[in-house]
């Protein structure tokens, strides 16, 4: 059983300006399978694109197991005034003794550069630095996919390497590459 100090006692709750990261609900189904059946979001997201409903569901499913079992922490994201799924985003690999997890996301194309993802990664990052006593936050992202590294850099990520034939997806190995933000960068202002 969690604590009440940790981030697990229950689902937190997120608010920003014009967003509300909650839990994912299995009435999500619909609009995550939405966005993860959509080739533009999935071609650099690094899973392959959704042709079935139920997968959809097995990912809510997933993804909620993750954070029961302690090991995984990801928010739907909706718009305030609206309770409508329009991305996801959290942390993964989350090595608690090593104070260090990674971040993933993604965003239903009608969102896109609109500045959602900035506000709602902003949320999530002081989370982690705050509540989840995070020291280091990753991420991998594909070199061609310009936009997320566009946003990484934006909130103070540094880029570490590249990580050759790291993933595989869509029956072929993919490069990634690695950025990180610590949390005395964080603190010091370059997530701004």
């Amino acid at each position: 059983m969690a604590s009440p100090a940790s981030p697990f006692a229950s689902f937190p709750e997120l608010q920003t300006p014009r967003l509300r990261l909650r839990q994912l609900r299995p009435s999500d189904a619909d609009a995550m399978f939405a966005i993860l059946s959509d080739a533009e979001v999935t071609r650099t997201f690094g899973l392959e694109r959704f042709t079935l409903i139920e997968e959809a569901k097995q990912r809510i499913r997933a993804i909620n197991a993750g954070f029961h079992q302690q090991a995984s922490l990801r928010w739907a994201i909706v718009r305030a005034e609206e309770n409508v799924l329009i991305g996801t985003c959290g942390y993964l690999y989350w090595k608690r003794p090593h104070h260090h997890a990674a971040v993933g996301y993604e965003l239903a194309r009608p969102f896109w550069r609109q500045g959602y993802m900035t506000e709602a990664l902003t949320a999530v990052l002081r989370y982690g630095y705050t509540q989840m006593n995070l020291h280091r936050i990753e991420a991998l992202v594909m070199p061609e996919n310009s936009p997320s590294i566009q946003l990484l850099r934006r909130l103070g990520f540094q880029e570490e390497g590249l990580l050759r034939e790291y993933g595989f997806w869509n029956g072929r190995f993919h490069d990634l590459l690695v950025f990180s933000l610590l949390r005395q960068e964080w603190q010091n202002g370059q997530h701004e």
